[in-house]
């Protein structure tokens, strides 16, 4: 076989290997850029593997091969990108509260990213260790009737809220609404009307309508048809939850003890301006 023949062949297969391509494109950058900066002392050095990984990024999000083109896009947007970044720092705009903040948090997140999962008997603890935690509010589920008039009430309507009259039956003396109120706590009903209602209905005996409660709607009256006790759920139905919390703890202690050593790490200094303290 011929050396035109090797050198054919082998420029066969460079030609179909899509690293080649991705290879070429940046040199051709490099160069491109190269020469319209010939008297610039900037070096920026970079990795292909970094170009290569962006364009595989958008490949797997588009689902398709990118086109020659796009990949020249991407690289370029890439090298465009990191010298924005060495001019952001060269001006010093990395010396930014938002910068900060998010360059903290991620540290964080490294900083505790060993936790370990819990054991059977770490749960157990924790669970028993935080049983207010996970105990259920009481709850009540209501019948809200609304009256439309902020006026005091005929007496006979009056007579129908005593007896303990059903809602229709009061709604056809007086005009207004009612709808269910299902399953609420002292804290939601309490954000709802007020605290002081809301002690008031959680204290009422089953089947009693409680009020009157004023609004722009005109009139409130809430009768309790159905009472739930606090309940504490067993470990094995809230298992995933209490799992969670225990993670979530572990890792904030982690993470403390972490930043503490850190903290050790370092002279702090303070100063106002003008001098060091």
């Amino acid at each position: 076989m011929s050396d035109t023949k090797l050198t054919g062949s082998l420029m066969d297969r460079l030609l179909k290997e899509p690293t080649a391509h991705f290879f070429a494109m940046a040199v051709a950058i490099f160069i491109v850029y190269g020469l319209t900066q010939l008297n610039n002392q900037n070096i920026l050095e970079l990795d292909q593997r970094e170009i290569d990984a962006r364009i595989f990024m958008q490949e797997m999000a588009a689902g398709q091969p990118l086109t020659e083109e796009q990949r020249q896009f991407v690289a370029t947007t890439y090298v465009e990108e990191q010298i924005l970044v060495q001019e952001a720092l060269a001006l010093g705009l990395d010396n930014d509260a938002r910068i900060h903040d998010m360059l903290a948090q991620k540290m964080r997140h490294v900083l505790s990213g060993d936790v370990i999962q819990p054991t059977e008997s770490e749960l157990e603890s924790y669970y028993q260790a935080n049983v207010e935690r996970y105990t259920s509010l009481p709850l009540v589920s209501l019948d809200e009737l609304v009256l439309n008039s902020r006026d005091e009430l005929p007496e006979d309507v009056q007579i129908l809220l005593d007896n303990r009259s059903e809602a229709e039956i009061i709604l056809a003396a007086s005009p207004g609404n009612n709808a269910p109120l299902p399953n609420v706590n002292r804290i939601d009903l309490a954000n709802i009307f007020s605290p002081e209602f809301s002690e008031a209905v959680f204290s009422s005996e089953l089947g009693s309508w409680v009020g009157p409660f004023p609004s722009n709607r005109g009139q409130h009256w809430l009768m309790v048809t159905e009472r739930s006790e606090a309940r504490l759920p067993p470990l094995e139905e809230i298992l995933d939850r209490v799992r969670l919390d225990w993670i979530a703890e572990e890792e904030e202690a982690l993470l403390q003890t972490e930043v503490d050593e850190l903290w050790d790490q370092y002279t702090i200094i303070v100063t106002d301006g003008e001098e060091e303290h």
